[in-house]
């Protein structure tokens, strides 16, 4: 179980509506800032600011205390490339009526950003980048986000080290969002072949658990866009033909 503690110059800075969002947060599943290994016991939470961006993470009480950090004027938020392990989950979710395929990507290491300190919205630091790359806010599950484009999904069937489903994903300049394992649900391929897209959202949902439960899954996606904490896309997906085809 984990304890959040928060400094004196760390309440200060985020006041009473930033506070109270980052106590939200759910650490379970989460990584040290710091050491990257799983987040236990008193976990601190550490604050870089430039003024302009107010980027929230959280550490173990023996890696880092619970601190502000004056950054420099250059300081911005976090992208995908700066160490955030990125899980992803695959599933069939509802949307006004439509079964779409849906990927969840979920950032295991828990870090947000506040733009508007201190009473602004916290936002996964990797939902905050994609903002400035097409992607929207999601605020409900009703239908599909509009299609990015030049963002590419490929399906890498049966390639993993036991015979798993792997999946890369890139984004306009050919850099690697995601690269691993995903695990498809029943009937998410058909329907990913038929529109040749999936949506992609990108928040802290908690999905680790729920993988094959779509209702549950569904429920938490809209609990997590009625938080403020998802942001979607459409992404062209497909895989590539079979050898010598």
């Amino acid at each position: 179980m984990t304890e959040l503690h928060m400094s004196p110059e760390v309440r200060a800075l985020l006041g009473p509506e930033g506070l109270a969002r980052a106590a939200e947060v759910s650490l379970t599943d989460g990584q040290c800032v710091t050491c990257r290994q799983p987040l236990d016991g008193t976990v601190n939470m550490v604050v870089r600011t430039n003024g302009a961006f107010t980027h929230v993470s959280y550490a173990h009480d023996r890696c880092n205390p619970s601190e502000v950090i004056q950054m420099g004027p250059d300081f911005a938020p976090a992208t995908p490339a700066d160490g955030y392990t990125m899980t992803m989950t695959a599933a069939v979710i509802d949307h006004g009526g439509a079964d779409l395929p849906v990927l969840v990507a979920e950032t295991v290491g828990k870090a947000y950003v506040v733009t508007d300190n201190p009473t602004g919205e916290l936002t996964n630091v990797v939902a905050s980048h994609l903002l400035g790359q097409g992607f929207h806010l999601v605020s409900r599950i009703r239908q599909a986000p509009a299609q990015v484009p030049e963002w590419i999904g490929v399906l890498l069937l049966d390639h993993g080290p036991a015979g798993e489903d792997g999946l890369l994903i890139l984004d306009p300049e050919g850099e690697k969002f995601f690269v691993g394992t995903v695990e498809l649900p029943d009937g998410w391929l058909q329907l990913a072949a038929r529109y040749g897209w999936a949506v992609l959202y990108v928040g802290n949902v908690g999905l680790a658990e729920l993988r094959h439960d779509d209702k549950a899954a569904t429920k938490a996606l809209r609990a997590a866009a009625q938080a403020g904490q998802l942001v979607g896309a459409r992404i062209a997906i497909g895989s590539p033909p079979p050898t010598g085809a």
